[in-house]
C-alpha cells in the first residue's frame, strides 16, 4: 500500500513562512478538495511540535491522528501539510523520523541569504521578544551571536537533515526574488506539486519588519516580562504606529560593508557545497552585496524629547487606553 505524503516545512524563518501559513491556514478547504489535508484549523503547527520534541507527546499517536482525519476527510487526501519554522532551531530533527513509519516524508527548508537573514532576525527579535537575551542587545552585540543561529550554515544542517530524511526527500527552495519569480508562497506551493491554486483566497504579507526607528524604541522597551498576550497587543500597536508616521524612503540595511564581506565569508565555502548538491552550480545565490557606498538605515530616536512623546509615547499609551490595557 502507498504510503500518503507527508511535507514538514521546517523553516527557515524571515522567509515569509508566516504569510504562508496564514496563506494555507485560509486556504484549508479549498485545499482538501486537491487533496491536500492542512490541519488542526491553526496556521502554525507550533505546539504540536513542540509536545513531541519536548516528548509530551509519541510521534505514532499523531501519526494515527492524522491518518484518521485523512481518511476521514471528504475528498481523497494524498499530501499533509504541518509547518512550524521553529523546528529548524533544534539541534537534532531526529524525533521526526518517526513520522516516516506512516508516511512518505518530503521536508521543505528555504534558504535566505544570511547578512540579510541576520538583519532580519535582529529585527524580529526585538519586535516580540521571546527571548530576553535577543531582544534589548545593540546590532553589534547580536552580529556577536551570529554563531548562535547554527541553522543557517546551510551545509552542516542540509547534512543532518539529509542523514535523516535522504537527499532525495527534501526540497529546498532559495529565498530571492530573481529565483522566486511567482513570490515565496507560489515556490513552495509549486514545489510540493499544489500547483492549480485557481480557487485560492490571494494571502496578504504579515509579519512584516518594523522600521529602524520603531524596532529601536521596542528595543527598549520591556515587553518580554509582560504576558504574551498583552506583549502582543503592544506589538500590533507599534506596528500601527509604525505604518502612519510619515518619514522619507530610507535604507534598510543594517551592517557595515566591511562587516557584511566578512560575515559572508564564513558562510562562502558552504553555501559553495549547497550549490552544488543541491542545484547543480556554482554560486548559491545571485544577488550581488549591496554596494559599499549604500548608506545604512538609521535607526535613532527623536533627540528632541517632545518628539519622542509626540511620535512614539503618546500613540503608544492612546492605544493602549482604547484597547483597555492601562
Amino acid at each position: 500500500m502507498t504510503k500518503r505524503r507527508l511535507v514538514l516545512h521546517i523553516g527557515s524563518h524571515r522567509t515569509a513562512t508566516t504569510s504562508l501559513q496564514a496563506y494555507l491556514h485560509e486556504n484549508a478547504a479549498t485545499m482538501r478538495r486537491k487533496g491536500f489535508l492542512y490541519p488542526f484549523n491553526t496556521p502554525r503547527h507550533l505546539k504540536l511540535f513542540n509536545t513531541i520534541f519536548n516528548q509530551n507527546r509519541d510521534v505514532h499517536e499523531i501519526s494515527d491522528v492524522l491518518t484518521e482525519r485523512a481518511n476521514k476527510s471528504e475528498h481523497p487526501i494524498h499530501t499533509i501539510v504541518l509547518s512550524d519554522e521553529d523546528i529548524c532551531t533544534r539541534e537534532d530533527i531526529a524525533p521526526l523520523t518517526r513520522f516516516g513509519d506512516s508516511f512518505d516524508i518530503k521536508v521543505v527548508f528555504t534558504l535566505r541569504r544570511q547578512d540579510l537573514w541576520l538583519e532580519s532576525w535582529f529585527l524580529q527579535n526585538i519586535k516580540w521578544q521571546w527571548n530576553p537575551k535577543l531582544s534589548h542587545c545593540t546590532f553589534d552585540e547580536f552580529l556577536s551571536m551570529a554563531e548562535d543561529f547554527h541553522w543557517v550554515h546551510y551545509d552542516s544542517y542540509l547534512d543532518h537533515l539529509k542523514q535523516n530524511f535522504g537527499q532525495e526527500n527534501l526540497i529546498v527552495n532559495v529565498h530571492e526574488k530573481t529565483q522566486m519569480p511567482a513570490g515565496p508562497i507560489a515556490t513552495f506551493c509549486d514545489s510540493i506539486g499544489l500547483t492549480d491554486r485557481s480557487e485560492f483566497t490571494d494571502g496578504a504579507h504579515v509579519n512584516q519588519s518594523l522600521s529602524p526607528q520603531m524596532s529601536e524604541f521596542l528595543r527598549c522597551l520591556p515587553l518580554h516580562q509582560a504576558p504574551p498576550a498583552i506583549r502582543s497587543r503592544v506589538t500590533d500597536a507599534c506596528a500601527r504606529i509604525d505604518g502612519k508616521l510619515e518619514r522619507e524612503s530610507q535604507s534598510s540595511l543594517l551592517m557595515a560593508h566591511g562587516t557584511r564581506v566578512e560575515m559572508m565569508s564564513r558562510y562562502e565555502k558552504g553555501n559553495e557545497s549547497v550549490a552544488r548538491q543541491f542545484f547543480d552550480r556554482d554560486k548559491l545565490f545571485f544577488d550581488e552585496l549591496p554596494d559599499p557606498n549604500s548608506p545604512l538605515a538609521d535607526s535613532s530616536l527623536p533627540q528632541d524629547s517632545y518628539k519622542l512623546m509626540e511620535h512614539y509615547v503618546a500613540p503608544l499609551i492612546a492605544a493602549l487606553i482604547s484597547r483597555e490595557l492601562l
